[in-house]
């Protein structure tokens, strides 16, 4: 935090929090301060601000800033404004930065190591699972930052597999930080604070709402120097995502689907328009040799496991397999997912892990493999 990270917060919160009018003030004010110090007078002079926009700053003192500042001291998330010196450069190019970055974590290393968004459906399939994990877990590997929304399906597997390999992530939120939104995933985000950082440009207790994702979708694909889509439909916001970089002049990656499948639309699409074909992480490292890589490009990592589907075993065996996951679930719960007797599931896992289906870890927990 700064000096001048109050005027910069007044500005989000009354200018919004997509506006290029901030970066245009700081071009004209290398000192944001004395944009602020000038008044009205100084405000109208600097050909910036319509008079909505400046009622809405009169509207704004610095008493709410300095109101953000006590609720993130409170929280402890971190605050990074437009003139700080760790504030990404890459994002700073972008056509609308955001005034205020709020965190928690550490900021990576942008200058020195390549950074790949990686985006999809969330309604992802068995093919975009293992495709989103096996790429972002090998990219992540050679010491690339997976970067991604922090929502479910690719978003979620792509973070997931950077942190498996002890890999930097970073996830990009349509919310305040500390905002209730999706807390089945509220563990990953603490483990992807400490691995690299949890971001947005809303204060905390801000709400998602219809326009904040799309808003955010900037910043994902600003800090990268470019954008993976595994796979997305014709209408999914991943292709906003995919639009922003070029506009951003970022490059844009996408791996070719199902051509029956509604959910590889959108990045066979891609494709056919000229994005970059993607069938092996180095497909992509390929493209920044001025980046230095950790690790042995060909040392890939492992599959996430599906579910076969050309096995031969019971009607209660089958209905079991498909409660179990690739992460290891409890006894109890397979058995309330099918709805069957102890007695019966005990006996179709037996029947699943003597066919190599899946495997018993310590505490009564399965997963297939």
């Amino acid at each position: 935090m700064t000096n001048a990270t109050k005027y910069f917060i007044r500005l989000s919160l009354a200018l919004g929090f997509s506006t290029p009018k901030v970066k245009t003030l700081t071009s004209i004010y290398p000192n944001i301060a004395d944009f602020f110090n000038g008044g009205e007078h100084e405000w109208r002079l600097s050909g910036v601000l319509n008079a909505k926009d400046i009622a809405a700053l009169e509207a704004t003192p610095i008493d709410k800033a300095y109101e953000v500042i006590a609720r993130c001291n409170e929280l402890g998330i971190s605050i990074v404004s437009l003139d700080d010196p760790s504030y990404p450069a890459m994002l700073k190019e972008i056509h609308d930065p955001p005034a205020v970055l709020y965190m928690r974590g550490h900021m990576p290393d942008f200058e020195r190591r390549l950074g790949i968004a990686v985006v999809g459906t969330r309604n992802a399939t068995a093919y975009g699972k293992m495709t989103a994990h096996l790429l972002a877990g090998s990219l992540a590997k050679v010491g690339v930052i997976i970067i991604s929304g922090g929502a479910m399906g690719i978003d979620s597997l792509s973070h997931t597999a950077a942190l498996e390999v002890g890999g930097v992530t970073v996830c990009v939120l349509g919310c305040g930080i500390n905002y209730p939104y999706l807390m089945s995933n509220e563990k990953l985000r603490r483990n992807i604070a400490e691995r690299g950082a949890v971001i947005s440009e809303y204060p905390p207790d801000y709400p998602p709402g219809r326009y904040t994702f799309p808003e955010r979708n900037r910043i994902i694909s600003g800090l990268s120097n470019g954008v993976l889509v595994v796979e997305a439909g014709t209408k999914s916001g991943s292709l906003i995502t995919a639009r922003t970089a070029l506009e951003q002049n970022r490059d844009v990656f996408a791996v070719m689907g199902n051509i029956t499948s509604p959910y590889s639309q959108g990045t066979n699409a891609l494709i056919k328009d000229g994005a970059i074909p993607v069938t092996d992480y180095t497909d992509i490292i390929s493209y920044y040799p001025q980046f230095s890589l950790e690790g042995e490009p060909d040392d890939p990592v492992q599959p996430i496991p599906v579910h076969k589907t050309d096995i031969d075993v019971s009607d209660e065996a089958l209905k079991v397999y498909h409660a179990v996951t690739a992460d290891p679930v409890h006894i109890d719960t397979i058995t309330a997912a099918c709805g069957m007797p102890v007695r019966a599931v005990l006996q179709a896992l037996t029947e699943l892990e003597l066919e190599g289906l899946i495997k018993a870890d310590k505490g009564r927990m399965y997963r297939i493999v």
